[in-house]
């Protein structure tokens, strides 16, 4: 679980600092390879018109959520590494996973 005494406000920040970032990173890609969507707090990255990668923010427990395929992962924001790392602590950090699904569902790099 994220860190009890993260502040609200600090929590929205990084989520919409790294919601920016992601956008940002896919600007030049061709929408018929991965296209980004952001509504109503979720981040989707849609690959070629099916397949869905979804991220949620989880207000109450200070965490973003991402779901791809059958597969879901749960991000605590590790300040010291100042990145969302899985909480499983499976070494998973989210700007990498989103880079290498797109590589892989896609076939084409990103750079968050």
């Amino acid at each position: 679980m994220a860190d009890a005494m993260m502040e609200e406000k600090l929590y929205r920040k990084l989520v919409d600092e790294t919601y920016a970032r992601i956008d940002k990173a896919f600007e030049n890609v061709d929408p018929d390879r991965a296209e980004v969507t952001i509504s109503q707090g979720a981040l989707t990255i849609v690959f070629g018109e099916r397949l869905k990668l979804m991220l949620t923010p989880q207000p109450p427990v200070r965490q973003l959520w991402v779901a791809f395929r059958d597969r879901a992962w749960h991000f605590d924001w590790d300040a010291g590494r100042g990145a969302w790392m899985d909480d499983r602590r499976q070494g998973v950090e989210l700007q990498k996973l989103v880079e290498d699904m797109t590589r892989e569902t896609a076939r084409t790099e990103v750079r968050i």
